[in-house]
């Protein structure tokens, strides 16, 4: 099983370990073959490069497995970068899943008591007959309670989905005595059902990914045709509560050039939609504060268009310093670790990015047996 984790490696350091191939892609220059790949686990990213490759590499390493490689760790561009020198598929069996994604905070039992306390806090029969119609599915709660929120930005942990949806309904159970006009029962029901298409938009296979049916339809959809056939299931549940259920599902990313098809219109949608902004940039703040060490200064963030201060880390928390020197001045971030603005097409740095950069002769001394 694997021993060696992204966190911990460092420049100079010889691998030969497992990860997910993140990201593949052939390229060639002067007849001459390289595999670029960006290569995972639970703890971070790093790119990696093959440079003796050929042209069925591109077929044989495609992105979303599980390789073994063999390699020298060195600095390119000031990041640090694994050089493979051996490449190879893993076997079922060789590896754990669990060691290339990151887990949510809370366990799954702890999960699972979340989720059924928020529905036993509904008091609208229909909208609880409904919540246990759906969660009392054992095969589908068991997807709701170990599925991603995102690929990247927020929440993109096993769990993440539940764990983000049981953070709006405690944002919203907190807020709606302050806000009494709202209906809190169907902003608890949002909370939990608006992301619900996920369980079918993503799948993890060596990475988070899209499926077919993610990209072509999208969890809005996949979500709205879901509840409205599930409320079809229950004797008489109102027409209107379930137009308003609908609502809040469909609108809740707030805009439509954001893949909403109408824009929230009623208050209840209006304050979902906000408790989902707050809770996913909190979530994508968190990953920034872990990848700044949880103080100083962190990288330009592309996402936010602007740095994030964390306070110094000689002032205790709570007393929030000032700046010493200019953003980014401080500690950098792990190079291994993904920028938050890392989007589905960016690729690793490349040697043919630098002028003159050329590949190095092969060694015939690391030509050794396959791993």
């Amino acid at each position: 099983m694997k021993q060696v984790f992204i966190k911990d490696i460092k420049a100079g350091d010889k691998v030969t370990e497992f990860f997910a191939l993140r990201k593949a892609e052939l390229l060639e220059k002067d007849g001459r073959f390289r595999l670029s790949m960006e290569l995972g686990d639970s703890t971070g990213r790093i790119p990696a490069v093959l440079w003796d490759a050929t042209k069925e590499y591109g077929a044989l390493y495609p992105a979303g497995v599980i390789v073994k490689i063999k390699g020298l760790v060195g600095i390119y561009r000031e990041k640090e970068q694994i050089r493979v020198e051996q490449i190879r598929l893993a076997k079922e069996g060789e590896y754990d899943l669990a060691d290339f994604f990151r887990a949510s905070s809370k366990t799954y039992e702890e999960l699972a008591a979340a989720l059924d306390g928020v529905i036993d806090r509904v008091e609208n029969s229909y909208l609880q007959k409904l919540l246990k119609a759906i969660f009392g599915d054992s095969d589908l709660r068991g997807k709701y309670l170990k599925a991603p929120a995102a690929k990247l930005l927020h929440h993109d942990t096993i769990g993440g989905l539940a764990e983000h949806s049981l953070s709006m309904a405690e944002v919203i159970i907190r807020l709606a005595d302050h806000y009494p006009k709202l209906d809190r029962d169907i902003l608890l029901c949002g909370a939990l059902l608006h992301d619900i298409g996920k369980i079918w938009e993503y799948e993890i296979t060596a990475s988070i990914d899209f499926t077919d049916a993610g990209r072509l339809v999208g969890h809005i959809n996949q979500g709205d045709e879901f509840v409205t056939s599930m409320a079809d299931t229950i004797d008489n549940f109102p027409d209107d509560l379930l137009v308003h259920l609908r609502h809040l599902i469909i609108s809740h990313q707030g805009e439509k050039e954001k893949g909403s098809p109408v824009v929230p219109m009623t208050p209840e949608a209006m304050f979902l939609h906000y408790v989902d902004e707050l809770d996913a940039r909190m979530g994508a703040l968190e990953k920034i504060r872990e990848r700044t060490e949880g103080a100083g200064w962190s990288q330009y963030s592309q996402i936010f268009e602007r740095f994030f201060f964390f306070g110094r880390p000689d002032v205790p928390s709570g007393q929030p310093g000032h700046p010493a020197g200019s953003p980014g001045a401080t500690t950098p971030k792990r190079l291994s670790e993904p920028s938050d603005d890392t989007s589905d097409t960016d690729l690793p740095d490349h040697p043919d990015d630098d002028p003159g950069a050329e590949p190095p002769p092969p060694d015939p001394t690391k030509q050794g047996k396959l791993l």
